[in-house]
């Protein structure tokens, strides 16, 4: 159990703590020269955004995945707080992503991934009402990124 607790002190508060807020997350990224998306997939700073969820939150904030924290303005953080407790909310509600192999419990596909915006869709037109982006993929540290090059910027 020692072993645990120093593990956990170690990782960032999730979208659903009361911690995970505006000031928190200004914070935490104000003076960071890493990207936005680095950034939220960083588990000590804010745990259980995974790579498409991360994709989601920054499409739903209209941000661009390759902007860096210290470039984030107050409204963008914002979103981001927002955003993501939607995405992981959405993604509850529908069971989860199955990209390749996930289930439940009860051996249930999950059907998020029915519902994305932007991961997954590269060279497709952008689902943002008014804005007919092509949204492009291209690689962050070695992780798919998915953004429209119209609207996220």
């Amino acid at each position: 159990i020692k072993d645990l607790n120093f593990y956990f002190k170690k990782i960032g508060p999730e979208p659903f703590d009361k911690k995970f807020n505006f000031k928190y997350l200004f914070d935490k990224i104000k003076n960071k020269k890493k990207n936005i998306k680095n950034i939220l997939l960083d588990q000590s700073i804010v745990a259980g955004l995974g790579n498409i969820y991360a994709n989601e939150v920054l499409f739903y904030s209209c941000i661009n995945p390759t902007k860096n924290g210290f470039q984030i303005n107050k409204n963008e953080v914002k979103k981001i707080v927002k955003y993501s407790i939607t995405v992981l909310s959405l993604a509850i509600k529908f069971g989860g992503s199955s990209i390749r192999n996930f289930k439940n419990t009860e051996g249930v596909d999950g059907s998020f991934q029915k519902k994305f915006k932007i991961y997954g869709r590269n060279g497709e037109i952008c689902y943002r009402k008014n804005c007919n982006g092509e949204i492009i993929k291209f690689f962050q540290t070695n992780r798919s990124t998915f953004m429209c090059k119209i609207c996220q910027k």
